[in-house]
């Protein structure tokens, strides 16, 4: 598949990302737009859950510790709803303990990060997710 049809088929992906951080919420913005992804911006839980009802989100990457709704209200709230059961989820959490990551498989993540993470970390989540060429994402990143 030529670069330019890859481009294509990651414009057409939005990405939600909901994180009461501003600076990660707006670094990983700014990484994924410059890969070509569509994205959205939540700054706590009950935010992000209104955009996934108002638009069609394909990738909601969710810390998990927020106010107005934790991430693992929204997993679980994204999870149960029949619109929108089939967005992926990546769960952001600083709590790197096992207890926390089997939850949030259990609710449904698709993936599970802890902070901090590099950007080829999250690149990597995001290519097993969306079955992408992880060296054309890898690429583009460090182009940007």
């Amino acid at each position: 598949m030529s670069n330019t049809i890859k481009e294509l088929n990651r414009m057409s992906k939005r990405v939600l990302i909901a994180d009461d951080e501003e600076l990660v919420r707006k670094s990983l913005s700014k990484d994924l737009a410059n890969l070509g992804y569509d994205v959205r911006e939540a700054v706590d839980g009950e935010q992000a859950l209104q955009a996934l009802a108002k638009e069609n989100i394909d990738l909601l990457i969710c810390d998990a510790l927020m106010p107005n709704k934790t991430g693992w209200e929204v997993l679980r709230a994204v999870k149960s709803n029949p619109k929108t059961k089939d967005v992926q989820v990546i769960v952001l959490t600083v709590k790197n303990v096992e207890p926390d990551m089997f939850s949030g498989y259990e609710l449904g993540a698709d993936y599970y990060m802890s902070k901090p993470f590099t950007k080829s970390q999250l690149l990597h989540g995001i290519q097993l997710l969306f079955e992408e060429n992880y060296d054309s994402l890898s690429i583009a990143a460090s182009s940007n």
